[in-house]
């Protein structure tokens, strides 16, 4: 959900006729109606230029001489949480950026340390020339900490009513999919991939949202993006 003071503009509420899909440890955020077509908000998320500390989960509470668990994956050669993510593929719908908003949480006593980053993209409707298309795509990433569950086991919380729900062959220890659409008061749709691996818990968000009148979207393709870009943001986490 929308988190304040971070720069994000103020969603409407909606009315009778807005669709709304919300879901995921991620925050993405779709509403379909007049305004802002897309906010994509990460939990712990800020712009860059806010310093205040929002671990993905908090550090455990254990003694300074404890470590975090050891594992396949680490942030050491991530110096930009943005630099996880490729979004070429969201240019098919919108390709004029919004500026990114990244965390880099180090890890410290205990704690394992995460990563967040969430892009967003517009473009001007071709239906009628005024509105505002949005394309989103969004990264949590979380090591785990010492003494503490996988983050992972508290972002599997399951579809909302209406989502569909289901999992990957061969995508890490454990992993799931969730997504959701609506058709009115124009096309929008929202796919999330969460994974656990070794020591790390990975979850991507990509939205689209377009105006009354557009193409309807297929959700083939955000899965598509959504499943390779979490295998993409796997490998570059690998030690080396």
């Amino acid at each position: 959900m929308q988190q304040p003071g971070y720069g994000y503009p103020q969603p409407p509420k909606p009315g009778p006729k807005t669709g709304l899909i919300v879901a995921g440890a991620i925050g993405l955020v779709v509403i379909l109606g007049v305004g802002i077509a897309i906010g994509l908000s990460l939990s712990s998320g800020s712009s860059p230029s806010k310093a205040e500390p929002a671990p993905v989960t908090p550090p455990p509470s254990t003694t300074t001489s404890a470590v975090a668990p050891p594992g396949k994956y680490s942030m050491s050669a991530i110096s930009n949480a943005c630099d996880l993510l490729d979004p070429k593929p969201l240019a098919k719908w919108s390709s004029t950026p919004i500026p990114p908003t990244h965390r880099e949480n180090q890890p410290s006593g205990g704690y394992g340390g995460g990563l967040t980053c969430s892009l967003r993209y517009t473009s001007t409707s071709a239906t009628d020339g005024v509105a505002t298309n949005e394309a989103g795509i969004g990264v949590q990433v979380d090591f785990t900490s010492a003494g503490e569950p996988p983050a992972y086991d508290k972002w599997n919380t399951g579809p909302s009513k209406g989502w569909t729900a289901g999992t990957t062959a061969g995508l890490g220890t454990r992993n799931y999919w969730r997504a959701g659409a609506v058709t009115e008061p124009g096309p929008g749709a929202s796919y999330i991939v969460g994974v656990q691996d070794s020591n790390v818990s990975v979850e991507v968000q990509v939205a689209v949202h377009r105006a009354p009148g557009e193409a309807p979207l297929k959700m083939d393709d955000l899965s598509s993006i959504a499943q390779s870009q979490t295998r993409a943001v796997l490998d570059r986490l690998k030690k080396a």
